[in-house]
Protein backbone atom coordinates (compact mmCIF):
# COMPACT_ATOMS: atom_id res chain seq x y z
CA UNK A 1 0.00 0.00 0.00
CA UNK A 2 1.47 3.43 -1.24
CA UNK A 3 0.75 6.66 0.91
CA UNK A 4 0.15 9.49 -0.71
CA UNK A 5 0.53 13.11 0.83
CA UNK A 6 -2.39 15.22 0.39
CA UNK A 7 -2.00 18.43 -1.86
CA UNK A 8 -3.21 21.02 1.07
CA UNK A 9 -0.07 18.92 3.11
CA UNK A 10 2.06 19.07 0.18
CA UNK A 11 1.37 23.34 -0.08
CA UNK A 12 1.88 23.55 3.37
CA UNK A 13 5.16 22.25 3.45
CA UNK A 14 6.37 23.74 0.66
CA UNK A 15 5.51 27.33 2.15
CA UNK A 16 6.97 26.53 5.70
CA UNK A 17 10.28 25.69 3.36
CA UNK A 18 9.57 29.27 1.51
CA UNK A 19 9.44 30.78 4.74
CA UNK A 20 12.10 29.39 7.01
CA UNK A 21 14.80 30.12 3.97
CA UNK A 22 13.56 33.53 3.69
CA UNK A 23 13.50 34.43 7.39
CA UNK A 24 16.84 32.66 7.54
CA UNK A 25 18.81 34.62 4.73
CA UNK A 26 16.69 38.18 5.84
CA UNK A 27 17.54 37.71 9.53
CA UNK A 28 21.62 36.74 7.87
CA UNK A 29 21.59 39.82 5.77
CA UNK A 30 20.79 42.59 8.73
CA UNK A 31 23.23 40.52 10.72
CA UNK A 32 25.87 41.05 7.89
CA UNK A 33 25.17 44.04 6.80
CA UNK A 34 25.38 45.18 10.73
CA UNK A 35 29.03 43.64 11.29
CA UNK A 36 30.00 45.68 7.76
CA UNK A 37 28.96 48.63 9.32
CA UNK A 38 30.69 48.46 12.59
CA UNK A 39 33.68 47.33 10.56
CA UNK A 40 33.78 50.68 8.34
CA UNK A 41 32.95 52.52 11.31
CA UNK A 42 36.54 50.90 12.65
CA UNK A 43 37.96 51.53 9.36
CA UNK A 44 38.69 47.92 8.84
CA UNK A 45 35.94 46.39 6.50
CA UNK A 46 35.49 42.62 6.73
CA UNK A 47 37.43 42.71 9.43
CA UNK A 48 34.23 40.97 11.90
CA UNK A 49 33.90 37.59 9.23
CA UNK A 50 37.77 37.51 8.71
CA UNK A 51 37.96 37.27 12.66
CA UNK A 52 34.96 34.71 13.41
CA UNK A 53 36.08 32.62 10.04
CA UNK A 54 40.05 32.51 11.14
CA UNK A 55 38.59 31.49 14.83
CA UNK A 56 36.50 28.38 13.29
CA UNK A 57 38.63 27.51 10.78
CA UNK A 58 42.22 28.23 11.65
CA UNK A 59 41.51 28.96 15.90
CA UNK A 60 43.26 31.66 15.92
CA UNK A 61 42.82 33.46 19.16
CA UNK A 62 44.91 36.70 18.42
CA UNK A 63 43.04 39.39 16.53
CA UNK A 64 46.60 41.03 15.05
CA UNK A 65 47.38 38.00 13.10
CA UNK A 66 44.74 38.28 10.99
CA UNK A 67 43.93 39.37 7.84
CA UNK A 68 41.13 39.74 6.03
CA UNK A 69 41.36 37.11 2.75
CA UNK A 70 38.74 35.84 0.65
CA UNK A 71 38.99 32.10 1.93
CA UNK A 72 37.94 33.47 5.63
CA UNK A 73 35.25 36.09 4.78
CA UNK A 74 33.76 33.52 2.30
CA UNK A 75 34.10 30.92 4.22
CA UNK A 76 32.35 32.57 7.73
CA UNK A 77 29.85 33.93 5.38
CA UNK A 78 28.98 30.24 3.76
CA UNK A 79 28.64 28.74 7.93
CA UNK A 80 26.91 32.20 8.88
CA UNK A 81 23.85 31.62 6.33
CA UNK A 82 23.93 27.55 6.29
CA UNK A 83 22.96 28.41 10.61
CA UNK A 84 20.62 31.01 10.00
CA UNK A 85 18.85 28.96 7.24
CA UNK A 86 18.99 26.35 9.48
CA UNK A 87 17.47 28.33 12.23
CA UNK A 88 14.54 29.92 9.89
CA UNK A 89 13.67 26.37 8.93
CA UNK A 90 13.22 25.15 12.56
CA UNK A 91 10.87 28.06 13.74
CA UNK A 92 9.11 28.13 10.11
CA UNK A 93 8.40 24.42 10.76
CA UNK A 94 7.54 24.75 14.36
CA UNK A 95 5.46 28.07 13.76
CA UNK A 96 3.85 25.53 10.86
CA UNK A 97 3.61 22.83 13.61
CA UNK A 98 1.85 25.54 16.17
CA UNK A 99 -0.81 26.30 13.79
CA UNK A 100 -2.23 22.64 14.19
CA UNK A 101 -1.24 22.37 17.84
CA UNK A 102 -1.60 25.49 19.91
CA UNK A 103 0.24 23.49 22.75
CA UNK A 104 3.58 23.76 20.82
CA UNK A 105 3.61 27.62 21.33
CA UNK A 106 4.98 27.04 24.70
CA UNK A 107 7.63 24.69 23.43
CA UNK A 108 8.33 27.75 20.93
CA UNK A 109 8.60 29.88 23.81
CA UNK A 110 11.23 27.62 25.86
CA UNK A 111 13.16 26.87 23.16
CA UNK A 112 13.62 30.34 22.47
CA UNK A 113 14.91 31.22 26.08
CA UNK A 114 17.16 28.29 25.92
CA UNK A 115 18.61 29.73 22.75
CA UNK A 116 18.84 33.06 23.84
CA UNK A 117 21.11 31.38 26.93
CA UNK A 118 23.02 29.35 24.36
CA UNK A 119 23.25 32.19 21.92
CA UNK A 120 24.47 34.51 24.96
CA UNK A 121 26.80 31.85 26.35
CA UNK A 122 28.44 31.95 23.08
CA UNK A 123 29.32 35.38 22.39
CA UNK A 124 31.14 35.38 25.67
CA UNK A 125 32.85 32.56 25.00
CA UNK A 126 34.02 34.28 21.46
CA UNK A 127 34.92 37.07 23.21
CA UNK A 128 37.23 35.52 25.60
CA UNK A 129 38.72 33.20 22.71
CA UNK A 130 39.35 36.21 20.35
CA UNK A 131 40.71 38.07 23.04
CA UNK A 132 38.46 41.39 23.29
CA UNK A 133 38.97 41.98 19.65
CA UNK A 134 35.13 41.48 18.87
CA UNK A 135 33.53 42.97 21.32
CA UNK A 136 30.18 41.02 22.66
CA UNK A 137 28.52 44.47 22.07
CA UNK A 138 28.90 44.08 18.55
CA UNK A 139 27.52 40.72 18.13
CA UNK A 140 24.35 41.36 20.68
CA UNK A 141 23.40 44.35 18.86
CA UNK A 142 23.61 42.66 15.30
CA UNK A 143 21.43 40.11 16.61
CA UNK A 144 19.11 42.04 18.44
CA UNK A 145 18.58 43.36 15.23
CA UNK A 146 18.38 40.49 13.36
CA UNK A 147 15.93 38.40 15.39
CA UNK A 148 13.14 40.94 15.16
CA UNK A 149 12.74 41.27 11.51
CA UNK A 150 13.00 38.06 10.90
CA UNK A 151 10.02 37.42 13.27
CA UNK A 152 8.40 40.06 12.26
CA UNK A 153 8.56 38.37 8.78
CA UNK A 154 7.20 34.68 10.19
CA UNK A 155 5.47 35.62 13.16
CA UNK A 156 2.28 37.79 12.10
CA UNK A 157 0.65 35.28 9.60
CA UNK A 158 0.97 32.26 12.44
CA UNK A 159 -0.72 34.58 15.03
CA UNK A 160 -4.65 35.76 14.24
CA UNK A 161 -6.31 36.30 17.77
CA UNK A 162 -9.27 33.96 16.78
CA UNK A 163 -7.14 31.26 15.85
CA UNK A 164 -5.37 31.48 19.49
CA UNK A 165 -8.68 31.68 21.20
CA UNK A 166 -10.36 28.46 19.89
Amino acid sequence: MRYRTSPRVARRRTHALREGITVGLIGAAIVMLWFFIADLAAAAPLRTPALLGAALFDGARYADAVTPTARLVVGYTAVHLAGFVALGLGVAGLFALAEREKRVLALIFMLGCCLAVVFLAMVYLLAQWLGQAVTPAIFLAGHILGAPSAGAISGPPHFNREAIRR
